[in-house]
């Protein structure tokens, strides 16, 4: 059954507010090292599902989460560096870790446009929020293969599906990762598609390099392939 627009739009404001409120009312608490996580990822490229948001330049992608028992805030964004309009991110997110491998994500991802107004609590049919749920499965060390299920459920985008499926390996001190991923009921070309295909395909490899005794730098690289754009990446990239 279709929602009408007035319980859409409260749905999208009741999201918003959730994730909003979440992340104030947890920052206000008394953070401790074990809940409280901040950091901020470099990375050569911007590649998102197989995707090249920002343009050809570096981006700075900043976080910060807050984690009580089986829940986590968090807030996620991602700024380009270059380019003639420089591309943003910030995202709002929610989740739920039903086990140590299976968990369930809400996020709003919001994209603004730098000098603009952009009208963040604008929930109508102009939003430029989109909501997203997610189900993720990370494996296990019997069966290290994991999968990810992403759904576009409200907002500027609906009805789209993310589904990757992946498989890691540590070796020695590095990990690798093969992963695929598509895309189905793409008929808004949020993805970029005429409706579904083979978007994310590639692999990557992760490690830390030692600097001092007390202190080591998370670095990655990863090469792919979006065969529906006919496109390659190889990035680079670490972790503060």
């Amino acid at each position: 059954i279709k929602a009408s627009a007035g319980a859409e739009t409260t749905l999208k404001i009741i999201l918003s507010v959730l994730l909003i409120s979440g992340l104030a009312s947890y920052a206000q608490e008394k953070a401790t090292e074990s809940n409280l996580s901040l950091g901020v990822d470099v990375q050569s490229r911007y590649i998102w599902r197989g995707l090249q948001l920002g343009g050809a330049s570096p981006s700075i992608q900043p976080s910060v989460e807050y984690a009580s028992g089986k829940f986590a805030f968090g807030a996620w964004g991602a700024y380009a560096t270059g380019g003639i309009n420089k591309f943003q991110e910030t995202d709002l997110y929610m989740s739920l870790a039903a086990s140590e491998t299976l968990s369930f994500t809400v996020t709003d991802y919001f994209f603004p446009e730098e000098g603009a107004l952009n009208s963040y609590f604008n929930y109508g049919d102009a939003t430029g929020h989109v909501y997203e749920l997610m189900l993720s499965f990370s494996g296990t060390k019997s069966f290290p293969i994991g999968f990810t299920v992403a759904t576009n459920f409200a907002g500027a985008s609906t009805g789209s599906t993310y589904v990757e499926t992946n498989y890691s390996k540590k070796v020695g001190e590095v990990e690798y990762s093969l992963f695929a991923g598509a895309v189905f009921g793409d008929n808004d070309g949020y993805y970029l598609t005429d409706g579904s295909g083979l978007i994310n395909l590639g692999m990557s490899v992760s490690k830390e390099i030692k600097i001092t005794d007390s202190f080591s730098l998370p670095v990655n690289a990863a090469l792919i392939f979006n065969p529906d754009q006919e496109n390659i990446y190889l990035t680079f990239g670490f972790s503060l």
